[in-house]
């Protein structure tokens, strides 16, 4: 009976084995025009791609990159699931805009406890319908209203840079301006702060970061991104007690939202109402007040739970990202301190030496260099160096078919420093962006923000924030390497791009 029971499984695994190896010759010879290394049947390319363990792995996947793509295309197979890497301009724009790849990757479920179904994980039809009633809450006029919340918490993060001026003690600039941007964000996402720039302590604050690290550690082990797997290590047992803290401090906001509303209902919108009117500065809009109008397919308002979804997706995005932008700005104005000096000569030509005096919107879309650099920074250090979406049905961009089920992997981080797009592309040349510039940067090379249907909502309200936050800092203080001169930082890849040590600088306060 035993000699049974293990032929019938011997049988069914050869069988199973058999279809595996046949579905990956099929797809082998659909994909045949895709360049790539030979792989080997069931493992793929794992043997390749384990180089990639150890030190220094953006370097090695650069080299492994440079051996295998073809005109900015390439397949790997990790195991028998294929991978398609296409980072080829002519493709771009239609990659982003196609239909059957506007689903995220099941890699984004390590997200899914904490952002559950918002924006930046939730499915093309949820999606489709969510863009189109937040995409106001974006638009130029409301971000407009967040300069005076921009300008209020740059004035907390001079106040705290002051100190490392007058200490002379080596400043850890992520970590104020990662405060910075976690308080601005709550600010303008729910009307209030989390206090992250004072000395009080933050569980908001610390229980993000905490969260950040444990969807990285499941991010890069295999392992742990299977959910049953995750659910037996006391990784998960944390993150729920994250996610309790992160959702109660959002729901709570929420609620206390819902009920001033009411309030105000019931008073017939006689007392709260008119107080804010009276009011010398006027109470901005917050994005959570327009969620709170939305309504969903079947003519319902949201729930509570709708409204957090995108609130968490709103603060992810606005935090991580954005302080990994300024980290990397200001690395740069230390390693090449003659554009840090012309961004400072632009912002005092622009909006003048009284570091006293506000900085406009106005005076916002004057400061022309200071976006060159921005987006100079974001061409050779994007927030996002790798982005994949699912094919959810086969589908042929150009000449190349893209079969259901495999991942699209396209990376800014390659596109911003190849060659073929960029001269000197590791060499910081904010000139290259100015207007009349002799080398035209072609849309589709520059994708830090992506590109097509599932681009980045922030990119106004990023880059307004940027441009005020910094206008502030230059105008105030000298930003300096701590020795003769900046040493160049390794990188590293969580979740977001990162050094692999802290960037540390010296401040000095200008008179």
């Amino acid at each position: 009976m035993f000699w049974l029971g293990f032929g019938f499984l011997l049988i069914a695994l050869s069988l199973y084995l058999l279809y595996v190896f046949e579905r990956q010759n099929r797809i082998d010879r659909l994909t045949h025009n895709w360049p790539g290394p030979p792989a080997l049947p069931f493992i793929g390319h794992l043997h390749i791609l384990a180089k990639l363990m150890g030190p220094h792995p953006i370097r090695r996947a650069s080299e492994m990159i440079g051996d295998h793509l073809k005109d900015h295309r390439g397949k790997l197979w990790m195991g028998t699931k294929l991978y398609l890497v296409d980072c080829n301009p002519k493709d771009i724009q239609a990659l982003c805009s196609a239909q059957q790849l506007l689903q995220k990757t099941n890699d984004y479920m390590v997200f899914e406890n904490w952002l559950c179904e918002g924006l930046f994980t939730s499915n093309h039809e949820k999606w489709a319908h969510r863009r189109k009633i937040i995409m106001p809450a974006f638009n130029y006029a409301m971000v407009k209203q967040f300069v005076t919340i921009f300008e209020k918490q740059s004035r907390i993060l001079l106040t705290n840079v002051a100190k490392y001026s007058e200490s002379g003690e080596a400043m850890d600039f992520l970590n104020l301006v990662s405060c910075f941007t976690l308080d601005t964000i709550c600010e303008t996402a729910l009307g209030v702060t989390v206090g992250a720039q004072s000395n009080a302590k933050s569980d908001y604050l610390e229980a993000v970061k905490e969260i950040l690290v444990i969807m990285d550690t499941r991010l890069k082990n295999i392992v742990l991104r299977s959910s049953f797997i995750f659910k037996l290590t006391s990784h998960y047992k944390r993150e729920k007690e994250l996610v309790k803290i992160l959702h109660g401090f959002t729901e709570g906001i929420i609620q206390k939202r819902l009920d001033e509303i009411s309030q105000d209902a019931e008073n017939f919108n006689t007392q709260s109402t008119k107080n804010e009117e009276m009011d010398e500065v006027k109470r901005t809009l917050s994005f959570l007040d327009s969620l709170l109008q939305a309504k969903g397919p079947d003519g319902n308002p949201w729930s509570v739970k709708d409204i957090r979804e995108e609130v968490d997706t709103i603060i992810f995005g606005g935090y991580d990202l954005t302080a990994t932008t300024l980290k990397f700005f200001m690395y740069n104005m230390t390693l090449y301190p003659e554009y840090q000096k012309r961004c400072r000569e632009e912002v005092w030509s622009v909006c003048g030496r009284d570091k006293s005096e506000p900085i406009s919107i106005e005076q916002v879309r004057q400061l022309q260099f200071i976006e060159a650099c921005i987006k100079e920074t974001l061409r050779m250090y994007p927030s996002g160096p790798l982005t994949a979406r699912k094919a959810t049905a086969n589908c042929q961009i150009n000449e190349f078919f893209i079969p259901k089920g495999c991942d699209v992997i396209i990376s800014p981080i390659y596109m911003g420093r190849c060659k073929d797009f960029f001269p000197d592309p590791l060499v910081f040349k904010p000139d290259r962006w100015a207007s009349g510039a002799k080398a035209k940067i072609e849309a589709t090379t520059f994708i830090p923000f992506m590109a097509g249907a599932r681009s980045c909502l922030g990119q106004r309200y990023s880059m307004v924030m940027l441009k005020i936050v910094l206008a502030h800092l230059l105008r105030n203080f000298l930003f300096e390497p701590l020795g003769e001169r900046q040493v160049k930082m390794k990188l590293n890849f969580v979740i977001t791009l990162h050094t692999v040590e802290p960037y540390l600088c010296k401040v000095k306060t200008i008179d």
